[in-house]
């Protein structure tokens, strides 16, 4: 089989869910949100100040993920901030986290996790117009070697939550393809999100 491997960045998750970018070549990246859910009563409430937490144990790729996030929904009028600006590096204790957030005027939390990264296979060529195309390209596949393309897919879980209540009032899952670096991943990612949070009313 000839195998067609786009020109992407390989990304790979770790047990604990962090994100890292073991090569990148020129691509094309894309994301696009899969599936939302809003608690019917949250939405028009906007919360006054949200906090990005993204949960991976690499600090300088949490940094960049909360960074790029709360800079989309500041583009979009909501007032964020990165939590690491507020707690921190040490993410253990959840209690100590919530204080912290809390004493900082954070009302709303929007957590970012990966959840997998999966590879996308799609036969390429064909089909041709006309029965002796087809006939072809069909008949190569079924028996002989077929070519083949491979797309890297991100699949990120984003969760926002009225602190004060400890509810979750909006989920949102989401696929991006073929990230070409971790940077140009999270600025779609994060435009996707804020974009679905504002559609949502949740954000003003």
């Amino acid at each position: 089989m000839n195998t067609r491997v786009n020109g992407k960045a390989r990304v790979v998750i770790s047990a604990l869910g962090g994100l890292a970018l073991v090569s990148a070549v020129a691509s094309c990246a894309s994301t696009e949100m899969t599936s939302t859910w809003t608690d019917p009563a949250a939405k028009g409430v906007a919360l006054s100040k949200v906090a990005v937490l993204c949960m991976t144990k690499d600090p300088g790729l949490r940094r960049q993920c909360e960074d790029n996030a709360s800079n989309e929904l500041r583009n979009k009028g909501a007032q964020s901030v990165a939590s690491y600006q507020l707690v921190g590096d040490d993410l253990k204790d959840r209690e100590a986290v919530k204080s912290k957030l809390k004493a900082g005027g954070v009302d709303g939390v929007l957590m970012l996790r990966v959840t997998n990264v999966s590879e996308q296979v799609t036969p390429v060529g064909g089909p041709y117009a006309g029965f002796d195309g087809y006939y072809d390209w069909a008949g190569a596949g079924a028996w002989g070697p077929g070519a083949v393309e491979t797309d890297t897919v991100v699949h990120v879980v984003s969760n926002l939550f009225d602190l004060d209540k400890n509810k979750l009032i909006w989920s949102g899952t989401s696929k991006t393809f073929d990230p070409s670096s971790i940077s140009q991943f999270m600025t779609d990612l994060s435009k996707a999100v804020a974009k679905s949070l504002q559609k949502d009313r949740l954000i003003i």
